[in-house]
């Protein structure tokens, strides 16, 4: 990508063909897609991030592990990450750190393990949950006060089989998971979409996607981790959603959640 322009005329080429599928889409939202799928939470921080040349990208051909199913990994103590989503993180622990520096300089991609106690300061493995997400590294920035600032993007769901800590800081030995084909549920997330507007109205959530977008999913498994997102739930309850492996019976809970308030 050249510049700035080139994605702006990647999100009027999407919106263009939204519309022809009959879907409705605002310049600005089509900016915001567009800065999602290239790894930036929004539209102004691709810009600058594009026009400083500061965007960083991943190799062309990602490097393979060291050991097929073992990453670098980052223990989260109170966020309970969701595929197909973009969250900063801010690090402090220096095997944490270690771990980031290690997968930035190679494959970019690393393991998110949830914490069952945020108190534990060097947790093994029988103190994570079993189901965490594999992400992408999309930028590193060291702070003054010694800690990072990362960018990731969540990819999908993976079995920790292992989690353990080296030279090269924490490590993870994982498994790929399987969700199946995509099922059939329409009238369940036509449910789930009209709860969520009205629990995300009630609490003054800002969704950046577009509602019409959203609406015209058919992944009932997407759908509830997009929701996912945005629940205000104690973390258990959050890390049940994305251990959850069936997409019907995971946007069922998420029903029950936004209906429950």
């Amino acid at each position: 990508m050249r510049d700035f322009r080139d994605a702006k005329t990647m999100a009027q080429t999407l919106r263009q063909s939204l519309i022809a599928k009959s879907v409705t889409v605002s310049h600005s939202e089509s900016l915001e897609l567009v800065s999602k799928m290239l790894g930036a939470p929004d539209w102004n921080t691709l810009s600058a991030l594009i026009r400083s040349g500061r965007r960083e990208s991943a190799p062309a051909e990602a490097a393979r592990p060291e050991r097929p199913g073992r990453y670098p990994a980052i223990p989260l103590r109170d966020l309970v990450p969701f595929p197909a989503a973009t969250y900063p993180i801010f690090v402090g622990r220096q095997k944490t750190m270690r771990a980031l520096d290690h997968s930035f300089e190679r494959q970019r991609e690393v393991v998110i393990a949830v914490q069952k106690d945020a108190a534990l300061d060097d947790p093994a493995t029988e103190d994570f949950y079993e189901i965490g997400v594999l992400a992408r590294l999309i930028q590193l920035v060291r702070l003054d006060d010694g800690t990072m600032k990362v960018l990731i993007e969540v990819h999908r769901r993976v079995a920790i089989r292992r989690f353990l800590s080296d030279s090269d800081g924490y490590l993870a030995d994982i498994e790929d998971l399987s969700e199946g084909p995509i099922p059939e549920a329409p009238e369940l997330i036509r449910h789930a979409i009209e709860h969520f507007k009205d629990y995300a109205a009630a609490r003054d959530i800002k969704v950046l996607r577009s509602w019409a977008l959203l609406e015209n999913m058919r992944d009932p498994g997407r759908v509830a981790d997009i929701i996912g997102t945005h629940l205000m739930a104690p973390l258990q309850a959050r890390q049940e959603l994305l251990a959850t492996l069936d997409p019907v019976v995971r946007l069922e809970k998420v029903d029950a959640m936004l209906a429950a308030g």
